[in-house]
């Protein structure tokens, strides 16, 4: 059992930011805005880690009062000046848990979209929830009521994401709570289409923090920050398959596809 054990933290270890993908062919460069830094993100719903980033890859964290530091292999990306999203899965949890964060220097601000894998219906889809706090660190003030939040303002959007030669995705931001993809084929057409549900979060004007679950598909979480200025993004996909549990950088090309305005039919009116 302890052999087993071992060969499976081998593999995991080698899946968490390894060898890159086909889904990171065309991602940023890897930042070193975290390191040397301490802090704590401080969350709503009572959740508090705190950071120490020892390394461009290599960050130790502890649930707020706990004094077991624990380390983590992690990557990180600056989207746009001060904001910084990065990843890594939660030693001991559970649920084989992980955190995708964005943290926004210049306003205090940070998100997690925290993954488990297992669900009522498949034990190894993932599932995702949103958390919502602020940054608690020398020379930050953090704000008291201002959060990043919910938005549609993506909502009714087709944009095509270009992974790396050869493999272009188009995403379809169809509702508040769901996104649609089609993965082209050799031939430049598309394939078959398919839909899961997504949430998405402001962070700043032109830049959105968006999730989806690929159910009953590969139970992929797939996580991104959108900058619609630069037209490109950085995220994290999470799943557990043959290979294990796998947390892997992804990053792409965008380019607007048509946008229909269907978020009126579901925005509240009063």
């Amino acid at each position: 059992i302890r052999a087993l054990l071992q060969q499976r933290m081998r593999r995991t270890e080698k899946n968490v930011f390894g060898p890159p993908s086909p889904m990171a062919g065309n991602k940023g460069p890897v930042s070193d805005y975290l390191v040397g830094k301490t802090l704590t993100l401080r969350f709503d719903n009572g959740v508090a880690v705190d950071y120490r980033f020892d390394a461009i890859d290599k960050l130790r964290w502890r649930h707020s009062g706990d004094s077991t530091w624990h380390d983590e292999r992690y990557e990180a990306w600056e989207s746009a000046p001060g904001v910084v999203m990065f990843g890594h899965l939660v030693t001991g949890a559970p649920n084989h848990d992980c955190y995708k964060l964005v943290a926004d220097f210049d306003h205090g601000l940070a998100t997690c979209i925290h993954g488990t894998i297992g669900s009522q219906y498949i034990a190894n889809e993932a599932q995702a929830e949103t958390w919502f706090g602020v940054i608690e660190m020398n020379g930050i003030t953090p704000p008291q009521y201002r959060r990043h939040h919910f938005t549609d303002e993506l909502v009714g959007r087709a944009v095509t994401w270009n992974y790396s030669p050869g493999l272009t995705s188009m995403h379809l931001y169809t509702t508040p709570h769901s996104l649609s993809w089609i993965i082209f084929g050799e031939s430049g057409a598309g394939g078959m289409e398919w839909s899961g549900p997504a949430s998405y979060v402001k962070i700043r004007d032109e830049l959105y923090l968006a999730y989806w679950l690929e159910e009953a598909c590969n139970g992929t979480l797939g996580t991104i920050l959108v900058n619609l200025r630069t037209m490109h993004d950085c995220g994290i996909g999470y799943h557990c398959g043959r290979d294990g549990l796998r947390l892997s950088a992804m990053g792409a090309h965008a380019r607007h596809a048509g946008r229909y305005d269907i978020a009126k039919y579901y925005r509240l009116k009063a």
